[in-house]
């Protein structure tokens, strides 16, 4: 970086803790319980990327993942909320319905994501592995390995974020009755303990490949209120997998908050 980025750098982040003085940083409901803070892990693999936000033309992100990306309220928000501090940022999101992080490391994904040329991709992805019939760890991280690896193939210098499900439940059919001459059913949910398996998964993944990651899964309330948090405040679909435009809002304008705070905190220091 040369010296006059450095001095841009500097002046942008005294201005940034200035602001961070006086704002009040987006929070959970009051009703969340055993909530985490809202940082990132090893948020400093981000530097590099990150740094480019301070020089013309800027930083380019890209948010992959599945529904949760595909649905456009949560990239929406990460991208509203970033760009407060990244106003030259340029940003773009690709999520496919019921995708694992096996289906982006196909060719055809990956094209997409090389034509966006990347300098950061936020890589979303877990609910999906989460619901599988049986849960194999190993597979996962194999399947992040080779995922963060064709990535970086393809998109040199390209840094990574990892983010962890935020949580789900399980729906189980209970009963059966008949409406207009037609069969319905009921169900009962339970919570969907493979999402902390995952979560897990993917956060010793980060540490050991040197990746930065939003763990939300513990931000929200971990093991024991991660899922219920967010259904009790109103916030969860009625499927119990998918979450409203509102939570959606929260959990994207959060992540890029995690961001924002980590880098600046760290660079005006």
């Amino acid at each position: 970086m040369t010296r006059e980025n450095r001095v841009c750098s500097l002046l942008l982040a005294i201005m940034m803790c200035l602001t961070c003085q006086a704002q009040r940083w987006t929070s959970f409901p009051a009703s969340f319980k055993h909530v985490g803070k809202n940082v990132l892990t090893d948020g400093e693999y981000l530097d590099s990327a990150l740094a480019l936000a301070v020089d013309s033309p800027g930083i380019t992100i890209m948010h992959i993942g599945d529904s949760h990306v595909k649905g456009k309220y949560f990239p929406n928000a990460v991208e509203a909320a970033l760009r407060t501090a990244l106003p030259h940022m340029r940003w773009s999101f690709l999520g496919i319905n019921g995708a694992c992080a096996s289906r982006f490391y196909e060719y055809d994904m990956l094209t997409r994501i090389e034509a966006a040329k990347p300098d950061l991709v936020i890589i979303s992805f877990g609910t999906n592995e989460s619901h599988a019939p049986s849960y194999n760890a190993t597979q996962h991280a194999e399947d992040l390995l080779k995922l963060v690896a064709s990535i970086e193939s393809k998109c040199p210098g390209v840094r990574c974020l990892l983010t962890t499900p935020p949580g789900s439940y399980l729906a189980k059919r209970a009963g059966s009755y008949r409406r207009r001459g037609r069969r319905r059913y009921t169900y009962t949910h339970t919570r969907n303990e493979n999402t902390r398996l995952v979560a897990n998964t993917i956060v010793e993944f980060g540490k050991k490949n040197h990746i930065a990651v939003w763990n939300l899964f513990d931000i929200a309330g971990g093991e024991l209120c991660a899922s219920s948090n967010w259904l009790e405040a109103g916030l969860m679909n009625t499927d119990q997998i998918h979450y409203t435009v509102n939570g959606y809002t929260l959990m994207g304008t959060m992540l890029a908050e995690a961001v924002i705070k980590d880098y600046w905190q760290r660079i005006a220091r």
